[in-house]
């Protein structure tokens, strides 16, 4: 069987897939708000430009841009569709198409850089994160967030993939990052841990700097 693209697979998923599971799924709702609350406590102000990495239907975005107060947001995603839509929903942030390990920017041209849930989903995370690096400036920070990978997320992801309303997300985690891995790659990239939070043990998202 061929192995589909990180595009293909994405482009699976509806771009207003989290808006509609927030209005019609009590779960859904009440998870994401509370998950964008917690990450949130992870955003200081921001007297520049923000990009938000891997930024779906923009709903992180929106909150990002309020919470920092930047005077430039910009989102990029692989796919065209989620693009567009986010264009639609929030008109007043540049939205573009790109890759994330291939960050289509120039050298230190963002003072903060967002990447929620995205360094699970590509092939070379630590591309991703070296590209970060290189555009971020010297003074700025970054915020990540990776999944636990510990049991109950795993075991909520298999059903919730296969069983549930995520079945457009199944196959579209390609790097588990059990362990020490996402501290490895941090420090790898270059960057260290300023701050370190975990949301009911499922996700973990941390503030790191240039080190």
């Amino acid at each position: 069987m061929q192995t589909r693209t990180l595009k293909e697979i994405h482009e699976d998923v509806p771009p207003d897939f989290y808006d509609t599971s927030m209005k019609v799924n009590l779960i859904q709702r009440v998870w994401h708000r509370r998950r964008f609350h917690w990450i949130s406590g992870l955003v200081s102000e921001v007297n520049g430009s923000v990009l938000d990495i891997g930024c779906d239907g923009g709903n992180l975005t929106e909150i990002v841009a309020a919470k920092t107060g930047a005077r430039q947001v910009v989102g990029i995603d692989i796919s065209h569709e989620t693009v567009a839509y986010s264009k639609n929903k929030l008109p007043q942030v540049h939205f573009a198409v790109g890759h994330a390990e291939a960050l289509p920017f120039q050298d230190a041209a963002f003072d903060m850089i967002f990447c929620s849930e995205v360094l699970e989903h590509v092939e070379r995370p630590d591309k991703l994160l070296a590209e970060m690096k290189r555009c971020l400036k010297k003074d700025g920070y970054c915020i990540v967030e990776v999944p636990t990978e510990n049991l109950v997320f795993k075991s909520i992801w298999f059903f919730w993939t296969r069983f549930g309303p995520g079945k457009a997300w199944h196959h579209a985690h390609v790097v588990d990052f059990r362990g020490d891995l996402l501290h490895r790659l941090v420090k790898e990239a270059g960057f260290r841990i300023e701050r370190e939070s975990v949301f009911m043990g499922m996700l973990r998202a941390a503030k790191i700097t240039p080190a």
